[in-house]
């Protein structure tokens, strides 16, 4: 499904893009400035998007590759059908950012249940549950409290790191995380996100997100290409996006599945 494939793993110890955080006040300033006019302009791009969109996966044992068709609403759903040659669904996966649900059409299997027990299942690292997804693929900044902020320079001379602390509180299942950071490269001279890191204690890479090129307009540009690495497993997953649209509507009703007659279905809770 699309959310395993995203969420195979990456483990690295490498020294960090983002050099020390600044002190001049001034510099401050202007790049709190600059992360607030960013999240601003977020809240005035469309509810929704789709797209077609291109997986690759590589990794030291398999190489794969899928594509389909993915549409993605704020804050965190998503949908990926992707079809045979004929045009037949033959994978579909949706998610709101805490629930998912599956359908394998030639095995005829339902899966659904909570995103958190399909993390804890696969053994992959519950931070990959946090995160809001529409943002992460769309390059934007995403909720931040601005005034939180460090701001770092970027080693290479791209532009401005902006770190913040990720805290999140899962009642029901009593989980508290407050050990995690974000941290968005931004170009200040195009207001363009090239970069996103998400990493623990101790500054260990969970994941990584590279945009690169954009396209449509200057108020919300979409990535074309999107690498995701830092996993465990030393993956490397390419997205290619093309024919993004703003559609018409985008009702929640399109992000739930219907369990088809005959079908086996597995829960996850």
């Amino acid at each position: 499904m699309f959310f395993a494939t995203l969420a195979l793993a990456l483990s690295s110890c490498a020294r960090p893009d983002w050099g020390d955080t600044l002190q001049d006040e001034t510099a401050i300033g202007s790049g709190r400035q600059l992360l607030t006019t960013m999240a601003a302009a977020d809240e005035q791009c469309p509810l929704c998007r789709d797209s077609d969109v291109k997986v690759n996966l590589k990794s030291p044992l398999k190489n794969a590759a899928a594509s389909g068709y993915l549409l993605f609403r704020r804050p965190s759903w998503i949908k990926f059908v992707s079809s045979n040659p004929f045009g037949q669904p033959i994978l579909l996966a949706t998610s709101d950012g805490a629930r998912f649900q599956q359908l394998l059409i030639p095995q005829m299997t339902y899966l659904h249940g909570q995103v958190f027990s399909y993390l804890a299942h696969n053994d992959l690292p519950l931070a990959l549950a946090l995160g809001n997804w529409e943002t992460w693929l769309t390059g934007g900044v995403g909720q931040v409290k601005v005034d939180a902020v460090e701001i770092r320079p970027d080693r290479k001379n791209r532009g401005l790191w902006f770190t913040w602390p990720i805290l999140h509180i899962n009642e029901a299942r009593g989980v508290t995380t407050n050990d995690l950071r974000e941290h968005i490269l931004v170009d200040a001279d195009r207001r363009l996100l090239l970069a996103r890191v998400i990493s623990e204690g101790g500054g260990k890479t969970i994941i990584r997100f590279d945009y690169r090129t954009h396209q449509g307009d200057d108020l919300c540009p979409q990535p074309v290409e999107i690498t995701i690495s830092g996993l465990n497993s030393g993956a490397v997953i390419t997205l290619s996006f093309s024919s993004t649209q703003t559609p018409a509507e985008c009702p929640e009703d399109l992000f739930r599945l219907k369990k088809p007659e005959n079908f086996q279905e597995f829960y996850m809770p």
